[in-house]
């Protein structure tokens, strides 16, 4: 299907979302759906039904049919044409003390998708990354596991994105290996963003110098780093256990 490029969900302002799971996700958080391809087993879902009373285009194929537009090796029967919303951070109405994950220069769809897990998993109340990341990849939607719809997303303007936090009120606390102290010793109270970076350079270096604080997480073996979808979640439970006191 061409919409697995880029360039083609781009022109179209649509996406696809596989799988029965990510499609309960996007369709409960009020995404549009443009139409939903489905098996002969799916057509019988309640799912599918929901969808048609909502006016969403349902069409069953066969299984061989299926096989051919599907994305996963491990199809369900569900296939989802969204159409793709507008992303722009600016859109976001945040909490009046929200803790935001952002991301700098992270692009592997796998590390997007378990960051998006975590942000969900320890109440962010969003995930902010840099213009040119694409959160609509296919392989973003499956590997959140759906979380794509259930944690707000925004996406500022390639070279701003401190300057988008710091605009919004929100604490700069820089993951990087060469942080002043470790999680537990790091405030994360009140309106902050945990900033995390790419995955083999980490964060550049004026991106560290301009945070308010940096974070280093203490490991006893000789690898020199986490990945940062790991130190995001490290980071992001010891936030949610001092917001929770």
């Amino acid at each position: 299907m061409k919409l697995r490029d880029r360039r083609t969900r781009e022109r179209a302002a649509r996406f696809l979302v596989e799988g029965k799971r990510e499609l309960m996700h996007a369709f409960e958080a009020g995404w549009e759906l443009d139409h939903l391809f489905v098996t002969e087993t799916a057509r019988a879902d309640d799912l599918a039904g929901r969808v048609a009373e909502r006016g969403g285009r349902v069409i069953e194929v066969t299984g061989d049919v299926f096989a051919k537009i599907a994305v996963r090796d491990d199809r369900d029967g569900w296939l989802g044409v969204f159409v793709a919303p507008d992303l722009a951070a600016d859109r976001l109405r945040l909490p009046a003390e929200p803790l935001v994950l952002a991301t700098l220069g992270v692009e592997k769809p796998g590390n997007l998708g378990a960051l998006l897990r975590s942000a969900d998993a320890f109440g962010a109340d969003a995930l902010i990354v840099e213009g040119g990341t694409d959160l609509l990849n296919p392989n973003v939607v499956r590997s959140s596991l759906g979380c794509l719809f259930t944690v707000p997303v925004g996406v500022a303007p390639a070279g701003t994105l401190l300057e988008w936090l710091r605009g919004r009120g929100l604490r700069i606390v820089a993951a990087t290996p060469d942080g002043t102290g470790p999680p537990d010793r790091t405030d994360f109270s009140g309106a902050v963003a945990i900033v995390v970076g790419a995955e083999a350079a980490g964060l550049p270096a004026d991106s560290r110098g301009a945070a308010d604080s940096r974070v280093r997480i203490p490991m006893r073996g000789r690898a020199d780093s986490l990945n940062v979808s790991v130190a995001a979640a490290v980071l992001l439970y010891e936030a949610d256990r001092q917001r929770a006191r």
